[in-house]
């Protein structure tokens, strides 16, 4: 292994900030040696150089300086480091130096690290190098498996760079990590709430009210139990709980699917959505790679030399890349968004520049040629009366990319007396992405027998030259006879003399945003139109809208209009009998300082048939702390009413608390919130802050308190367990803690770690943390002097750190008293030390130890 800079620590100076005095010193003295550079070297006849180190007397002469100047100047230990497989990233984590019998110290790897560089592990096994039945995780001489193979550890910018013949690598796609990598997570139970709880006051009477929302879970191996569940009750009315689903859910690895089993929803991409019970199987596009996550067109062209290629979007550059002279084509590529034209540069050796434009747009369901997705369900209808009818039913839809610009679907539905079948297709062209499908439905109930059809269009597209963006425009017909699959289910369930209104005929929605350039801000507009078969009229909703700033200062004005099909259902519960409605609104907002973290302040006005009513704000963090914000503002209604209001938030290491109060002309309103988890798990009952579907474990040994990562609030508690409350399924997610509130007598072997969970998983990381006490000792040696370069052990054998050329060296002990053991060349000795009883704001004690 080459050492391109020393690295003068030992495995525990990266955690705890004294250690560093030592190793200080030491650096100081071998840079005057060989000042930024301390690996092997080799001459011009291939020998290794040598240095004279004499006119180092003057500070002590090292014991011995191979280990820093021949290629080993790293001192064996755990370092977190950055990986470069064929100098690409690959992850960052803890490596263990290794020394060996030839004096060498060497990266420590297993199969399991090597299988997540992407070395083909599966290769070496079918050509006999590796036994099937090797240990995954013991260190393994990647050397002798490949030959070719070389390490470099540049110490100076904490890399190990890993040199693997491309052979030997995995034919992966970019983004792609192994799924036995993928950690389905320790057997934990949990339960994520939302509680909120109000009193309200005006003059007639005082109304309490309390609700809470509850997501529970249960690990055991690869499955995950869910319930999703509410409780409410009020003065008024008595405590009621719903059970809003339950249901069970495992991965299907070879399928790239997810198997779930009891109360779901059933798929909406071709098919509107049901509740039922049963199963379902169906694509899980999480686990593919990045790069085949979403549709790209391919991209081809010919490069005249060894050219770069760069695919940019927008302006934002997506993907580099080095071809060789020829045809070339590019497939994985992944766009930043669902629109934008692909700008491709094609840089050839001469510095010769060629451009062309590949026109992108996508939907939903387009896909890459010969991918696919699919999703089948089988189960019963789960109305919300008991008493309704639950048919059986089956439904299963299938996406295919037949061509590079082309994608084909369908689906079929199937229950007793209805029937569904669709078909369509899905172009990328330079007018935009294009999707066309057609629905035929037959019911059969009691009411009688209903044929009908449903004509879907759906159009996206970037205008790069206009900054226009048609995010999604899109247009829906349904003959009379056309029903769904909810709608069968209400026909059956309803009374010959019930009338049916609503009915949907046709549905036009349209969402644009267009951006006016530089310092002119931008304009956005959202339209939908509906009409009925049995309903006069017809809803229609406008919006529009402007936005732009000025300095720091942000504003907008925005327009609404609502037009309602039937004259009593704008506010049927009101009687209202408007029956369209429209609205002006404008907002500013602004910082309170020039401090990242300072307050801002808002207005906003809004004017309808009504009146006007407005209200002011001032919002933001409490003393520029991230885990501390408030809200006060104040209102005017539109007859003249005014209100105030405050809300204080606060993230704990056990829960998101809030609180607020509310006064008005005729009403006083006080409430408090708390949203949280509880997670039980093999190493005790932690509270921790609101956690999504996948989340993490942090156990620092022993150790509460500890700062974990960016997440505010987020702390080990007594047991040494922290949550971490979101990770992403099947990709890498870097666990890092915050040293600097650790004091100076708790040290960290590792300060960061990799999980990458499965989906729904919890998975855990564990950081080994010793406590102790500092000492700077200075060893006293009767039959002359601890050299310089000297390793101080304890009597397990574990290296604490190396003597300075003060014969001095920097560590921490774990016990009041014991022996040091101190070694150079072939020569040792031993020291008795015992530490004196700690003083508060002491960081190390001095101690001067003979070694004998």
């Amino acid at each position: 292994m080459r050492i391109r800079q020393p690295c003068l620590a030992n495995s525990s100076q990266r955690s705890a900030q004294p250690s560093r005095l030592s190793h200080l010193r030491l650096a100081v003295a071998l840079g005057i040696v060989v000042p930024g550079f301390a690996g092997a070297v080799e001459g011009e006849s291939g020998g290794p150089v040598t240095f004279n180190t004499s006119f180092i007397q003057g500070l002590g002469q090292p014991a011995d300086l191979k280990q820093f100047i021949e290629g080993n100047s790293v001192l064996p230990g755990t370092y977190r480091v950055d990986i470069y497989v064929n100098r690409s990233l690959s992850g960052r984590q803890d490596i263990t130096f290794l020394k060996q019998d030839d004096g060498d110290v060497t990266p420590c790897l297993t199969l399991t690290m090597l299988r997540q560089f992407g070395v083909d592990i599966d290769r070496l096994i079918a050509e006999g190098t590796l036994s099937a039945y090797a240990d995954l995780d013991s260190c393994v001489d990647v050397k002798a498996l490949i030959p070719q193979f070389v390490s470099e550890y540049e110490a100076n910018f904490l890399r190990l760079y890993l040199s693997v013949p491309q052979a030997m690598m995995s034919r992966s796609a970019r983004g792609y990590v192994d799924p036995a990598l993928w950690d389905e997570g320790v057997a934990a139970a949990f339960v994520d709430y939302g509680l909120n709880t109000s009193r309200r006051k005006n003059d007639y009477s005082t109304t309490d009210s309390l609700s809470a929302n509850l997501r529970n879970g249960l690990n055991i191996g690869p499955w995950r139990l869910r319930n999703e569940s509410s409780y409410s009750k009020s003065t008024a009315s008595p405590g009621l709980f719903n059970s809003n689903r339950t249901y069970a859910q495992r991965d299907i690895t070879s399928l790239r699917s997810q198997l779930t089993v009891g109360q779901t929803y059933s798929d909406s991409e071709i098919f509107d959505s049901v509740r039922y019970k049963g199963a379902q199987l169906g694509s899980d596009l999480a686990m593919l790679p990045d790069s085949e996550r979403g549709y790209a067109p391919v991209i081809r062209g010919v490069a005249n030399s060894n050219a770069t290629v760069e695919v940019k979007q927008n302006g934002f550059s997506l993907y580099t890349t080095t071809v060789s002279a020829g045809p070339f084509e590019l497939t994985d590529i992944y766009p930043s968004g669902s629109n934008g034209d692909l700008e491709i540069t094609i840089t050839e050796a001469d510095g010769q520049v060629r451009s062309f434009t590949q026109s992108f747009a996508s939907l939903p369901i387009l896909v890459r040629r010969g991918a696919f997705r699919y999703n089948l369900d089988l189960g019963q209808f789960d109305a919300l009366n008991e008493d309704a009818d639950s048919p059986l039913f089956g439904t299963g839809n299938l996406v295919y990319g037949l061509t590079d610009n082309m994608s084909t679907f369908g689906g079929l539905m199937l229950s007793d007396g209805f029937s569904a079948t669709n078909i369509g297709a899905g172009f990328n062209t330079p007018a935009g992405a294009i999707s066309v499908d057609a629905t035929q439905s037959s019911s059969s109930t009691r009411l009688g027998k209903n044929i009908g059809q449903s004509l879907r269009f759906l159009y996206s597209k970037t205008l790069n030259l206009t900054g226009t963006t048609f995010t999604l425009a899109g247009y829906r017909y349904s003959t009379e006879g056309y029903r769904t699959f909810s709608e069968h289910v209400d026909d059956e369930n309803r009374e010959p003399d019930e009338r049916v209104r609503g009915r949907a005929k046709a549905r036009f929605n349209l969402t644009a945003n267009q951006v006016l350039g530089d310092g002119f801000g931008s304009l956005y507009l959202s339209a939908s139109d509906q009409t009925y078969w049995n309903l006069p009229g017809q809803t229609r909703t406008l919006q529009a809208g402007y936005s732009n700033h000025w300095g720091r200062a942000n504003y907008s004005f925005d327009v609404t209009h609502t037009r309602f099909a039937d004259s009593q259902s704008a506010y049927p519960s009101q009687g209202n009998t408007r029956s369209r409605d429209a609205q002006a609104t404008f907002s500013l907002s602004f910082p309170l300082g020039d401090d990242a973290r300072a307050p801002r302040a808002s207005f906003s006005a809004a004017h309808d048939a009504s009146g006007t009513n407005s209200r002011a704000n001032i919002g933001g963090y409490v003393a520029g702390r991230d885990d501390l914000n408030f809200s006060l503002g104040g209102s005017r209604g539109v007859t003249g009413e005014y209100s105030g209001d405050g809300q204080i938030n606060a993230k704990t290491p056990y829960a998101s608390l809030g609180a607020g109060y509310s006064q008005g002309r005729n009403y006083k309103t006080a409430n408090l919130s708390a949203r949280g988890s509880v997670v039980a798990h093999g190493g005790g009952v932690n509270f921790g802050q609101p956690v999504g579907e996948t989340f993490t474990l942090a156990q620092v040994e022993d150790t509460p308190g500890v700062q974990v990562g960016r997440y505010a609030g987020v702390k080990t508690g007594s047991n040494g367990y922290a949550i971490i409350p979101n990770t992403q399924p099947y990709r890498g997610n870097f666990v890092s803690l915050n040293t600097q509130d650790l004091g100076a007598d708790i040290e960290l072997e590792s300060t960061s770690q990799q999980v990458i969970p499965r989906r729904g998983a919890i998975t855990k990381a564990t950081f080994k943390a010793k406590s102790g006490m500092r000492m700077e000792a200075t060893f006293n040696y009767p039959a002359g002097k601890v050299p310089f370069g000297a390793i101080v052990e304890d009597e397990e054998g574990q290296q604490l750190a190396i003597v300075d050329p003060r014969q001095t060296a920097l560590l921490l002990v774990e016990k009041n008293e014991g022996t040091l053991v101190v070694k150079w060349a072939d020569q040792r000795c031993t020291a008795q030390y015992a530490m004196s009883e700690k003083v508060a704001g002491e960081n190390y004690q001095s101690k001067i130890l003979t070694c004998q």
